[in-house]
């Protein structure tokens, strides 16, 4: 029995070539990227008069394209959006798939019958965070990787958003979107569509006293996942009620894109078509063959981590093996056509097509005075399509008398009927864009905008109005507290067992009100379902403890925030909820999220460019270099469960050590740079950015460290001494402040 319940089976197009291989291997749609703002910015991409093709090709076809936006922009490239966008919209262009909100926003205000998708990227993971950007415009989320089968049922039942899901390809090993690895390494940054996979190299996994942890090989690849393959789980996932099957793979050849989308579509409609699916051997082989890093992985639909998702030992990476798919063979479109000649009158060819149907007329039939053309040679000439791409399934000519047409009559009155079919084909899919205001005159608000929804006025030589801290463990609770300069305390919800929670959020927000200070939750790095039912739980407790305000981190938490009705004049946004463009930030103030956190990968001109009236200035810390569903100490041993304790160490082949800390609560790691940032040393330069406060983010540091940093802090910006911070630190970093990310 035919089953209704039929997902979308999206290719990726790294190039036309493999936009064609797509449509003709099967899929329903492809994603490409133009030559701006694409999370692949290495890719061959399109030009773009090859991508306004490729929009036709698609809808030739009766598939879709949908175009990558999915980077974070700056300043001068939101100005610049609504100009590249323009052509893309006009030509019917099906969907935008975008990572930043004020790319959402203005696709949203500005071409508002264009679909937007709300890239991986934003690591939507929760039906919280679902159901708060379908309200904002969103059409389709594509989901976190690492959300399971059962929390995909979850989503479906709270909302009735289109769900994207990756079926197939690469992996990252930390939630897309909340990865700072390769920018703070190397300056190449994957929310800018640079990323240069430091996780790809080999990390040697220690425990707190810095010995080897578990069973490793000398090189070991603990951050590097083998490629997804859910073939087998097909039935499954169609049954969760994914809208889209995602196929991973922009940056690999279109022999690549053809052989594993083949595979897909043959099993998709196997299950639809006769309620179940065998994997054939030689079906898996194929798609080992077309590309694997160490074999296969289902992902994270059955499994919440582990050890044999990893490639570890063997980091081998077969490239495909184009003898073994070759290309998918062309599918033109099928047409039927019908010519009608008669002497004395022009000649008439309808052709039609999915009950399109368009009439033609060309020169004049003769009367035929030696040799007439039979029927069935005018149908061979009409057939005839060339490097159209239609082929003429049925030709009926009727002929009422003995006539007479030259060819190149007939090849011209075919040629006029298949353009006109191909354009009022395409006539469904263009749009006329309201061209009255350019990007320039929408999105370069400034800081005026800025200053009055903020409610705040600019003033060059405007203090910061105080100094918070960021705690992630109990014992520098009271080094913070002690500090007189120190105005609020942010105590992050990884310190804390879920057993005990609301009674010791209770007792440090009591100590901290003693202090005279504001205590804010920080809320964890992700948000999925069984967080979302804690923290609803545990509500009138948590909001009973006594804190004055929450730190945001994530889209889901937004929804869940809006959801309870909280106020949010008592929220700050973290720099995870990215605010690059001054454009960005006033989105999320519409929104009502006023106070924000400045992003850490801007330089010092950038900076300086952008309003920072109402953020907060990240000035030290450890910063969180990748956040993963992952768990080292479970890879090599057993989780320890030590909610808030830095358990373990990854070093690198420099023999640099990088912290991780596993936050059990919530079941994610999180690995730290070894290097601390640090302005503290710029006071004087940094105060002219005027933000409304600065921040200072202890981590993995003692008690002592804290004290030091906070008395540094305190000579640079209160006493205009300059600091000593050899005694914190052997080095530090300036992070992206004087070099910026590419």
């Amino acid at each position: 029995m035919k089953h209704s319940k039929s997902p979308e089976l999206l290719a990726p197009a790294g190039s036309f070539q493999a936009c064609q291989a797509a449509i003709y291997a099967g899929a329903d749609a492809v994603y490409a990227g133009g030559s701006l703002f694409g999370a692949r910015a290495y890719a061959e991409n399109f030009t773009q008069e090859q991508l306004l093709e490729a929009i036709d090709f698609v809808h030739l076809h009766g598939k879709k394209l949908y175009l990558t936006v999915n980077t974070l922009l700056k300043q001068k490239e939101m100005e610049a959006l609504y100009d590249y966008l323009l052509p893309y919209y006009q030509q019917g262009l099906d969907a935008v798939i975008v990572q930043d909100f004020g790319v959402m926003q203005l696709v949203r205000e500005r071409f508002a019958d264009l679909a937007v998708h709300i890239s991986t990227q934003m690591s939507a993971a929760s039906a919280c965070g679902f159901s708060y950007l379908q309200k904002l415009g969103a059409a389709r989320i594509v989901a976190a990787r690492e959300l399971s089968l059962d929390e995909i049922r979850e989503i479906r039942g709270c909302t009735d958003i289109e769900i994207e899901c990756f079926v197939h390809g690469a992996l990252c090993y930390c939630y897309s979107g909340q990865c700072l690895l390769s920018s703070m390494l190397g300056g190449r940054s994957g929310n800018r569509g640079r990323c240069a996979q430091p996780c790809r190299l080999p990390y040697t996994a220690l425990d707190e006293a810095h010995r080897r942890l578990g069973r490793q090989k000398e090189e070991c690849y603990p951050l590097s996942p083998k490629d997804l393959c859910t073939i087998g789980q097909i039935p499954e996932l169609i049954e969760a009620g994914i809208t889209s099957f995602k196929i991973e793979g922009r940056m690999k050849s279109a022999a690549y894109t053809a052989g594993v989308t083949a595979v897909y579509r043959s099993y998709i409609d196997r299950y639809l078509e006769t309620g179940c699916v065998d994997v054939r051997e030689q079906d898996l082989e194929r798609l080992l063959h077309a590309g694997n890093r160490s074999g296969f992985t289902e992902g994270y639909y059955k499994q919440r981590n582990g050890r044999t998702m990893l490639a570890l030992t063997c980091p081998s990476h077969e490239k495909s093996r184009t003898e073994d798919f070759g290309f998918a063979e062309e599918k033109k479109i099928p047409v039927q056509a019908a010519a009608c000649l008669k002497a004395g009158e022009p000649a008439s060819l309808t052709v039609s097509h999915g009950g399109l149907s368009v009439t033609v007329r060309e020169g004049t039939v003769q009367a035929a005075k030696n040799q007439p053309v039979d029927a069935e040679q005018i149908a061979v000439q009409l057939s005839k399509t060339g490097n159209t791409p239609f082929v003429m399934e049925n030709v009926d000519v009727q002929l009422q008398e003995a006539v007479f047409l030259p060819k190149q009559v007939l090849n011209q009155l075919r040629r006029k009927a298949l353009e006109k079919l191909s354009d009022d084909i395409l006539c469904k899919y263009k749009r006329t864009a309201q061209a009255e205001e350019t990007a320039c005159a929408y999105c370069t608000d400034g800081k005026r905008q800025l200053a009055s929804l903020s409610g705040s006025e600019y003033l060059k030589e405007m203090q910061p109005a105080f100094f918070t801290v960021l705690i992630e463990s109990k014992t520098q609770l009271g080094a913070a507290a002690e500090q007189d300069f120190i105005s609020r305390i942010y105590l992050d919800s990884c310190m804390y067992n879920h057993g005990s929670f609301a009674a010791q959020l209770k007792e440090h927000a009591g100590r901290i009100h003693a202090a005279g200070k504001q205590a804010y939750l920080a809320l964890p790095a992700v948000f999925r379902t069984r967080t979302v039912q804690f923290y609803q739980e545990q509500w009138k407790r948590i909001c009973g403890s006594g804190i004055d305000g929450f730190l945001v981190r994530t889209q889901d938490e937004l929804g869940f925030l809006e959801q309870m009705q909280y106020a949010r004049e008592s929220c700050v946004t973290d720099h995870g909820l990215y605010t690059y463009s001054n454009y960005t930030k006033r989105c999320y103030q519409r929104a009502g999220w006023r106070y924000d956190t400045v992003p850490l990968e801007l330089n010092k001109k950038e900076l300086r460019e952008r309003e920072n009236t109402d953020s907060e200035l990240i000035i030290y810390g450890h910063l969180p270099l990748m956040t993963s569903a992952q768990c080292i100490q479970k890879t090599f041993g057993r989780c320890g469960k030590a909610a808030g304790s830095a358990v373990c160490y990854l070093k690198d082949r420099y023999a640099k050590e990088f912290p991780v800390r596993n936050v059990c609560s919530e079941c994610y790691n999180t690995v730290y740079n070894p290097q601390p940032l640090s302005l503290i040393q710029l006071a004087e330069d940094i105060r002219k950015l005027h933000p409304a406060s600065f921040r200072l983010w202890f981590t993995t540091e003692q008690e002592e460290t804290v004290r030091l940093v906070l008395k540094n802090t305190k000579q640079a910006f209160l006493e205009h001494r300059q600091p000593d911070l050899s005694a914190v630190a052997d080095a530090y970093t300036n992070g992206h402040y004087k070099r910026g990310a590419l």
